[in-house]
């Protein structure tokens, strides 16, 4: 298990590769470009990593990982179900749409993986949506959702997250917060009066 100083070294590592991968491309930045970026020899960033790879499967394993913790936490909360999923639907577009970078990377180079590495990421992913579906069942013993098949309702809702990336700007004129309150008022509500 890597030390503090090493973990540090780690996170200073994944937050200046993360835009690199995201701006320029994966394949377009190679291990002496990141090393220069950090003022490190190339060597000694082998040292924390052993291919451009992992760095790239950790950066996108860890964004993961944080998602699913929190949306098991909401779904493990007493809350009603219906509180359960508009949490559930903000915090998700507050975390995905809020970091451009964490996006992008999981959206456009998940191919870039191994299939190994590929394979995990795609087991989680489906967590996420059995976590949706579980609380949409939850809805569904209260009466509480129309008759809409959950997959579809749910990859809608994940969609229009995962194509902020295409067009959603933070210096815009609606925040992340109003983002995240009209994505639930769409989602739960529709768009019709």
């Amino acid at each position: 298990m890597p030390g503090p100083r090493s973990r540090e070294k780690i996170r200073e590592i994944q937050m200046v590769v993360a835009p690199l991968f995201a701006y320029k491309g994966y394949h377009s930045t190679s291990m002496r470009q990141i090393a220069r970026e950090l003022g490190m020899n190339q060597a000694s960033l082998y040292h924390y990593f052993k291919s451009k790879e992992e760095i790239l499967f950790e950066l996108m394993n860890d964004a993961v990982d944080n998602a699913l913790s929190t949306l098991k936490e909401i779904c493990a909360g007493e809350f009603l179900p219906k509180d359960k999923l508009t949490r559930m639907l903000h915090f998700y577009t507050l975390y995905y749409a809020g970091a451009p970078e964490r996006l992008i990377l999981l959206v456009n180079e998940q191919h870039s993986l191994t299939p190994e590495h590929r394979r995990v990421l795609v087991e989680k992913q489906r967590e996420y949506v059995n976590i949706f579906k579980d609380v949409f069942r939850e809805l569904k013993g209260h009466r509480l959702v129309k008759d809409i098949p959950d997959s579809i309702a749910i990859f809608a809702f994940l969609g229009m997250v995962h194509y902020t990336i295409t067009w959603y700007s933070r210096e815009g004129p609606v925040d992340l917060e109003g983002l995240a309150d009209i994505f639930s008022e769409i989602f739960t509500k529709g768009v019709l009066t």
